[in-house]
């Protein structure tokens, strides 16, 4: 690695080189572009003439086989003494591949191009891209094309040129120079590039590479193999950053900034360790070491194709309509910003002077992450109603280990969805509607809501027992929620919509875990809030303006992750408290809308702690009368 390294250098110290060259040739302009000059015998032949420089490049990395075969291509041979031959040499004695990449078919296409009256976008044989102008222009990139063009071989076309090609990294390439730069001694193990590497699954493009022949065991002798790049992380990230014809912004960490992210999330990730017998390796660690890493990874890359207003905000590859408003960062602060966001100006942070231009997009490298764990992986689960359904634990289901039934005394729920729409009228003394000078009602509040619940009757009357799975938590301190949505909206009196039952929950919760043995103990933990209550009371609803409630019912510390798992490992229990003598006062019944676990953090005060939390819901505008979905309830 450390000899890949010197090479690297020693071709980009070529570069620098050749620029210093370059400026000694003037801008080409003066020069008429020739008509095609023939020349018997192969681009490789014609080359050895016009160009032997880089004439012996070629043939030190064996490409010459190549450009003496059938193929038919097009070469930008840099005239002699316009490189520095003998730094190129110097390189490859130690890395014939990369001479061969970042040199030789930095100069090559396929098919023939000549210089004509037209502008030509030339793809390389390494995948770079660049514009060769008309003839009157005589330029390539922003190299100048001498007089000696159009030379026309038996398989293609020589242009000379008075000066190298620059070659230029796309942004995997850029992250794999970052590494290479680093003497960071633990970097084989945690960076970005080591990470990524673990996950190339490239293969060779038959339909594309050229061979000559066969070996004595019949397999093909690749003279030119075309790659097809493939890594499944990356792609799992929908950041194809090695791909040329991309457009993206990268934030490159350096492998200091990488390995500190993924030690902040290890303590996140402690896995239970019965997830470990029976096998032959430790998959606990597997999974703490693959998320670390993806974790460190998270929104690290941006397709500028899907940023059209980047100077506003950003959408990470890793954005997804449901997952709304995750994976998003202002620039500035919008009429409309999100609750749990806040303007994060992350291109800012990482600096503007640390950017640097690449063939697919923008690499912004930096030392410190532009957003906190909170930002970027540490997010709350948020289990809506259709996570509550999927996560319910039947009453005929007993958990693991101690055989305990977490949900009874239960009817069967029902799951219900829509829009909440209510027109309230003026009205006189007497109650009678209000209308204008047209004979219409006047409308003085139009209420429209989207809603969602699970409703979970009793099924005699004593107190129930309701039981939900908790999916994907880390292992940490949450602190959790519960929303819940008055029973009313679901017995409601048609005539005037008015609430006819009143009754408030007052509930108590349990948080149940898997201990190191795979079972759940006999008895969950009770929950309490800051002050040591556990009794939870719900406002008494009234008003139909206010469709859900909100309550805190304290934080919990997981000893164990189960985040990504399919057989989650914790359950909250919850639990209505009704006395005899309250029945008129509380609901045995019960409907909640949802179920909010928030990563703790020691700087929101226990006050703050009660009204947190938002629904995401999209607005409904206009002005309608009772909704379907009203409509249905009302029926019952």
């Amino acid at each position: 690695m450390r000899t890949g390294a010197a090479a690297v250098f020693g071709l980009m110290a070529l570069y620098a080189c050749s620029d210093d060259r370059n400026s000694h040739f003037n801008d080409g302009s003066a020069y008429e572009a020739t008509a095609t000059q023939p020349f018997d015998g192969t681009a490789m032949q014609a080359l050895e003439e016009e160009a032997s420089d880089f004439a012996e490049i070629v043939k030190a990395v064996g490409f010459d086989v190549y450009l003496n075969s059938s193929s038919s291509f097009t070469i930008w041979a840099p005239a002699n003494g316009t490189f520095n031959k003998d730094s190129v040499l110097n390189v490859l004695s130690t890395s014939k591949d990369l001479v061969l990449k970042q040199f030789v078919q930095n100069h090559v296409a396929r098919y023939s191009v000549p210089l004509d009256l037209e502008s030509h976008h030339i793809s390389l044989l390494n995948g770079k891209g660049f514009i060769m102008t008309s003839k009157s222009q005589h330029k390539i990139g922003d190299v100048n094309i001498s007089s000696k063009n159009n030379i026309r071989c038996n398989n293609g076309i020589l242009h000379i040129l008075e000066g190298n090609l620059p070659f230029q990294s796309n942004i995997f390439e850029f992250i794999e120079l970052e590494y290479l730069k680093s003497t960071n001694p633990t970097k084989e193990d945690i960076s970005l590039y080591a990470y990524l590497k673990t996950a190339d699954k490239d293969s060779l493009d038959e339909s594309r590479s050229i061979y000559r022949g066969y070996d004595a065991y019949g397999n093909k002798l690749w003279v030119d193999s075309v790659v097809w790049r493939n890594n499944t992380i990356l792609r799992d990230f929908n950041a194809l950053i090695y791909e040329e014809d991309s457009n993206y912004i990268a934030l490159v960490p350096s492998v200091e900034a990488y390995q500190g992210r993924y030690n902040e999330a290890l303590p996140y990730l402690k896995y239970n360790p019965s997830m470990d017998k029976g096998l032959e390796y430790k998959r606990t660690d597997s999974l703490t070491n693959s998320y670390a890493n993806r974790f460190a990874m998270t929104d690290l890359f941006y397709s500028r194709n899907m940023n059209e207003s980047w100077e506003d905000s950003l959408i990470s590859t890793q954005y997804l309509k449901y997952s709304w408003p995750d994976h998003l960062y202002y620039r500035k602060e919008p009429a409309n910003l999100p609750d749990d966001k806040t303007v994060n100006d992350i291109l800012a942070k990482v600096g503007v002077a640390d950017s640097i231009v690449c063939s697919n997009g923008i690499a912004y490298r930096f030392n410190e992450y532009p957003f906190d764990i909170y930002e970027q992986f540490l997010k709350k689960i948020n289990m809506n109603t259709l996570s509550l359904r999927t996560n319910y634990i039947s009453p005929e289901e007993k958990i693991k280990g101690s055989e305990v039934q977490v949900t009874k005394n239960v009817g069967d729920p029902d799951y219900q969805s829509g829009i909440f729409s209510v027109v309230i009228y003026e009205t006189d003394e007497e109650g009678e509607r209000v209308e204008d000078e047209n004979g219409n009602p006047i409308i003085k509040e139009n209420i429209m809501q989207n809603y969602s619940y699970i409703y979970v009757p009793a099924s005699s009357k004593v107190n129930t027992y309701i039981g939900f799975n908790v999916p994907n938590n880390f292992s940490g301190k949450y602190d959790i929620y519960v929303i819940t949505m008055p029973i009313w909206f679901y017995k409601m009196e048609a005539e005037g919509l008015i609430p006819t039952n009143k009754k408030a929950y007052n509930f108590r919760a349990w948080m149940w875990e898997k201990d190191e043995s795979g079972n759940y103990p006999s008895g969950g933990i009770v929950m309490k809030d800051d002050e040591g209550k556990q009794i939870f009371t719900t406002p008494e609803p009234v008003d139909i303006r206010n469709i859900r409630d909100t309550t805190y019912i304290g934080s919990y510390e997981f000893k164990y992750a189960y985040y990504g798992e399919n057989e989650p490992g914790v359950i909250l229990q919850i639990a209505t408290v009704v006395g005899t003598s309250q029945r008129d006062k509380y609901s045995y019944d019960m409907m909640f809308h949802g179920i909010v676990l928030k990563p703790h953090r020691e700087d929101i005060t226990p006050a703050a702690k009660k009204h947190p939390l938002k629904t995401y819901s999209v607005p409904v505008k206009g002005t309608a009368t009772l909704g379907k979905g009203i409509k249905k309830i009302l029926k019952r």
